[in-house]
C-alpha cells in the first residue's frame, strides 16, 4: 500500500475496540506486540511489501488494545477509587481541572485529588466529579481546593436505552463523584497559563455576546461560537435537534473553516508569501481550538487543516482520506476513549462520508437528470418541455447534505432517538446562515476590542440573521405532534450497536451501487439519443 495510513487508522480503531469489549491477559500481549514489531522490521528489510503491510496493521491493532487498557482502567494502588463508596465522610485536597460550571442551582467541576484524609492523611490521584450545593466561594481552573463528602460511584443506566452517566464519566477518566456543601480554596492560582488564558477569553467574549444581543440569539451565538449550548432554551434546542441542524450548536469544522478561509484572505491583503501564511496560521488555528476547550469536532478539523497546510508548504499532495485518516489517528492515540464519545463518531462519520460519497452521489445525479432531460425532449413536439440543466454549485451541495445525512441518521438514531429525514433540506438552507452568524459574531467580538458602540451596530445584522435562522428551524421542526412530524422526524426505539456496524459496512459498497446505477442510466440516455437519430 502506498498510502496505509487509512489501514494503520482501522485496525488502531478495532484494537481500541478490542480493548473496550474483551479482557486480554498483559504478558502475551506485550509478547505478541514485540513478535510482531520484530516481523514488521524483517519484512521492512527484506523488502516484503505485502507481509509488511500486515505485520504493521496487526502491531496497530494490538498498540490499540494497549493502549485503551492503559487509558481507561485504573492501575495506581493509590487511586481515588479504592476508597470508593466511601461509608462516612472523607476530606479531599486537590487542583481544580475545568472552568466550574453553575447548573440546576450547583457548582460543578472536576477535581485532580491529591490527598485523602480519613484517620490519617494519605497521598491519593485520580479525577472526581465535584457537585456544591452551596456556591459561597469562587474558585476557577488551577486553584487548589479542599472538600469533604461521601466518595461514591456514578449510577449506570437503570435500563436499556436510557443515558449511562458511569460510562460518560469513565470516559472521561473520572471513576468517584463527590457531593459537598462547601468549598474551601487553599491556594489561587496554578495550572496551565495557555488554558487560564482560554478560560479568561472565553469568559470576557460571552460577556461580550450577552451584552450585544438578547436572548434567546446570545444564547444560540454562544453555541455557534464557542459550543456553549447551556442557556439555549429548550425548544429551540428541540427544534435544531428535529430539523438535523443540531450540529451547528456544536463548534465544528465549519467554524475551522471559516477562520482559515478568512486568515488566508488577511495574508494575501497583506503580500504575505504563500508558504509564510500557510505557516502563521496554524497556530492561529491551534489557539481557536484551546479557545473551544479542544472539543473533538474542533480538534478533528484543525488537525485536518494543519495537515493539509503542512503539505502545501512542503509541495506534497495528499488525499483527503488521507488527511482524515491522520487526524483520526492523532486524536485516538492521544485519547483512546474519544472513539465512545458521540461528538467524535459524529464528526468524523459526517466528513468521511462526504470526502467518500459525495463523488459518486454527484456523478449519479448528473447521470439521473441526463436521463430526465432525454425522456422529456423525445417526447411528442406537443408534449415537449424544455428542461434546463440545474446550475453545478446545487448538484454538488445536493450531493455533501446527503452525503453527510446518510452518514449520521444511524448515529443521531442510536444516541438521540430521533430521525430527522428533513436534515437534507433544513442543512442546505441553513448552510449560508451559519456562516453570515459567524462571520458577524468574529466582526462584532473584535470590533468589541476597539468599541461596544461599533460592536452594537454589528449586532442588529447579527440578530436580523438569528431571527431567520430561528424562524426556519421552528418552522421545518413541525413540533406539534401530528401526522407529518412523525414522518419528518420519526422516534425511533434504541437498538444495538450492531446494527451501526451492519449499516455502515453496507454503505461502504454504496459507491459500487451508484456505479452500476449511473451505467444504467448512460445506457439507457444513449439508446434515447440514438432512437431519435433514426427517426432523423
Amino acid at each position: 500500500m502506498n498510502k496505509p495510513i487509512l489501514g494503520i487508522a482501522l485496525f488502531f480503531t478495532v484494537g481500541i475496540t478490542l480493548g473496550r469489549y474483551l479482557t486480554f491477559p498483559f504478558l502475551p500481549l506485550y509478547l505478541a506486540l514485540l513478535t510482531f514489531f520484530g516481523l514488521f522490521l524483517i519484512f521492512y528489510l527484506k523488502k516484503k511489501k505485502v507481509l509488511l503491510s500486515s505485520s504493521l496493521f496487526i502491531l496497530f491493532l494490538l498498540i490499540g488494545v494497549l493502549r485503551f487498557h492503559y487509558a481507561y482502567f485504573p492501575h495506581s494502588p493509590s487511586h481515588i477509587l479504592r476508597y470508593a463508596p466511601s461509608q462516612e465522610k472523607v476530606k479531599l485536597t486537590g487542583k481544580v481541572l475545568n472552568h466550574p460550571q453553575l447548573k440546576e442551582r450547583t457548582i460543578r467541576f472536576i477535581m485532580e485529588a491529591k490527598k485523602i484524609s480519613l484517620e490519617e492523611e494519605r497521598r491519593t490521584e485520580g479525577r472526581v466529579w465535584i457537585v456544591c450545593y452551596f456556591p459561597l466561594e469562587n474558585y476557577s481552573y488551577g486553584d487548589t481546593v479542599k472538600v469533604e463528602g461521601k466518595l461514591s460511584l456514578p449510577e449506570g443506566a437503570r435500563k436499556k436505552g436510557e443515558f449511562n452517566w458511569q460510562r460518560y464519566l469513565s470516559y472521561r477518566g473520572i471513576w468517584v463523584e463527590l457531593y459537598t456543601g462547601k468549598v474551601d480554596v487553599i491556594k489561587r492560582g496554578g495550572g496551565s497559563f495557555l488554558i487560564k488564558w482560554a478560560y479568561k477569553s472565553r469568559d470576557w467574549i460571552v460577556r461580550v455576546i450577552e451584552h450585544t444581543l438578547p436572548s434567546p440569539h446570545s444564547a444560540v451565538l454562544k453555541g455557534i461560537m464557542l459550543g456553549d449550548r447551556e442557556s439555549l432554551p429548550l425548544e429551540v434546542r428541540e427544534s435544531f435537534l428535529r430539523t438535523g441542524t443540531g450540529h451547528i450548536l456544536v463548534v465544528s469544522g465549519l467554524h475551522v473553516g471559516l477562520i482559515l478561509f478568512l486568515l488566508l484572505i488577511l495574508f494575501r491583503v497583506l503580500a504575505f508569501p504563500s508558504k509564510l501564511a500557510f505557516l502563521i496560521t496554524i497556530p492561529l488555528l491551534g489557539g481557536y481550538a484551546l479557545l473551544t476547550g479542544f472539543r473533538l469536532p474542533v480538534s478533528r478539523a484543525t488537525l485536518m487543516a494543519s495537515v493539509g497546510l503542512v503539505a502545501l508548504i512542503i509541495n506534497r499532495e495528499t488525499p483527503l482520506l488521507a488527511i482524515l485518516s491522520s487526524a483520526f489517528l492523532i486524536i485516538l492515540f492521544l485519547n483512546p476513549l474519544a472513539l465512545f464519545m458521540a461528538s467524535f463518531q459524529l464528526s468524523f462519520a459526517a466528513v468521511g462520508g462526504i470526502i467518500y460519497l459525495t463523488p459518486h452521489l454527484e456523478a449519479l445525479g448528473n447521470s439521473i437528470a441526463s436521463r430526465m432531460r432525454d425522456n422529456t425532449s423525445s417526447g411528442d413536439a406537443s408534449q415537449k418541455m424544455k428542461l434546463k440543466k440545474p446550475p453545478p454549485w446545487l448538484g454538488k451541495s445536493l450531493a455533501i447534505s446527503l452525503a453527510a445525512q446518510l452518514s449520521i441518521l444511524p448515529l443521531l438514531a442510536f444516541y438521540f432517538n430521533r430521525l430527522p429525514l428533513i436534515g437534507v433540506l433544513t442543512n442546505l438552507i441553513v448552510a449560508p446562515l451559519i456562516s453570515i452568524i459567524l462571520a458577524l459574531g468574529f466582526l462584532l467580538v473584535g470590533l468589541s476590542l476597539v468599541s461596544l458602540g461599533l460592536a452594537e451596530w454589528v449586532a442588529a445584522s447579527e440578530w436580523l440573521t438569528i431571527s431567520l435562522l430561528l424562524k426556519i428551524t421552528g418552522f421545518l421542526s413541525f413540533s406539534q405532534p401530528n401526522i407529518l412530524s412523525n414522518l419528518i422526524c420519526p422516534y425511533v426505539k434504541p437498538f444495538p450497536s450492531w446494527l451501526l456496524l451492519v449499516y455502515y459496512s453496507a454503505l461502504v459498497t454504496f459507491p459500487h451501487f451508484c456505479k452500476l446505477a449511473s451505467s444504467h442510466f448512460s445506457l439507457s440516455g444513449g439508446e434515447i439519443r440514438r432512437e431519435k437519430l433514426l427517426k432523423r
